[in-house]
């Protein structure tokens, strides 16, 4: 992976930074997209997403926002009831799709910030029959992490399908499709696959694209049934955002040159790095922040951290940008209480320092 000399001032949750390596990669001609050239860089694109996603499985790409993936999920999910696990933002928007649907639905709510715990899980599993659970790897609200296996063995335990958003997570935090036997995982470009937004992609299992088959009204443009059969065939349903097929072939050599498991060591690190830079300047300042997620319930990719009460989010992150550093407020309810850092895709601990360091300038102003 190589990084440009101004890499690094951009700290987004999603969108994250891009390399100009790939920015100018989507310079290139266009093709049509119904003939071979479209089709062998389809190929070329299928073989080095499945070790992305740990998958022997077909890969969709879908020139949408992961939404699109959601509602793909609930419209070709199974029959039934859907128990939809919400702690922030975008599991609620899952949870939304479902009901906008036209399924029925049914919540497990915790604090944002928290993740679902098992036996809770299990207990609500129990006193109803459902079709499938939706849950959120990586919440991009809160930087909460769930351990989607875990869940997704629960579900299995009592007969559901699980529904796994990682838009925030994949290509940052460990998941292992076909190892973890998950039903459906989906994710967006723009976050650790530093990616221009633009693109979605999804896996499916095959017992579930089997059942899917014989589900009525799945709509057209998120059909995973119709999604997995023109991949099979190199192609795509619809019109596809080619220049981002282009930045995509470019990020993958990245991606794969670097390793799955050596890109989620260096998640992992950045994230350490933040986690401890919040005791430090806690200290140092004199200024009370803290991680909203839990020691061993935080992302790799987001940190989402509690300002003093004094301290609105909108006035620190203007006061870090003055210092030529880009970070996001909080989401939602916790707008104006808390600042978000992407410490995701192309990033190293080496620009979260520099953005760590902006934060320390602003907070000591």
């Amino acid at each position: 992976m190589t990084t440009s000399k101004t890499f690094g001032s951009f700290f987004l949750p999603g969108p994250t930074e891009v390399r100009e390596e790939v920015m100018v990669a989507m310079n290139r001609p266009m093709l049509p997209h119904r003939g071979p050239q479209f089709e062998d860089l389809f190929c070329r694109l299928q073989e080095r997403l499945r070790p992305v996603f740990l998958t022997e499985r077909p890969v969709y790409i879908s020139s949408s926002s992961g939404t699109g993936m959601m509602e793909a999920a609930i419209r070709c999910g199974p029959p039934g009831r859907v128990l939809c696990l919400v702690n922030g933002a975008f599991s609620e928007r899952f949870a939304h799709i479902a009901s906008m649907c036209g399924r029925e639905v049914d919540r497990y709510d915790v604090a944002w910030g928290q993740v679902h715990a098992l036996p809770q899980l299990e207990q609500r599993l129990s006193m109803r029959q459902y079709g499938a659970i939706t849950v959120t790897h990586s919440e991009t609200s809160t930087g909460a992490l769930n351990d989607v296996r875990a869940i997704s063995d629960v579900a299995h335990k009592h007969g559901c399908a699980c529904l796994i958003d990682s838009v925030s997570g994949l290509g940052g935090a460990e998941l292992r499709f076909d190892d973890w036997d998950l039903d459906y995982v989906l994710t967006g470009s723009q976050k650790a696959l530093a990616l221009p937004p633009g693109l979605a992609f999804g896996v499916a299992s095959s017992s579930f694209i089997d059942r899917a088959a014989s589900i009525q009204a799945r709509g057209v443009y998120f059909d995973l049934v119709e999604l997995d059969a023109y991949a099979r065939r190199n192609q795509t349903p619809s019109t596809p955002a080619l220049t981002l097929f282009y930045a995509l072939d470019a990020q993958l050599d990245s991606i794969l040159g670097e390793g799955m498991e050596a890109r989620w060591a260096r998640h992992k690190a950045m994230a350490a790095k933040t986690q401890e830079w919040i005791g430090q300047i806690s200290t140092e300042a004199g200024k009370r922040l803290s991680n909203i997620a839990p020691l061993g319930s935080q992302s790799p990719t987001v940190s989402t951290i509690r300002l003093p009460e004094d301290l609105p989010a909108e006035r620190f992150t203007a006061a870090v940008a003055k210092h030529g550093v880009i970070v996001g407020n909080g989401y939602g309810k916790l707008k104006s209480t808390t600042f978000r850092i992407g410490h995701m895709g192309d990033h190293t601990v080496e620009t979260i320092e520099r953005c760590l360091t902006a934060c320390s300038t602003a907070l000591r102003s």
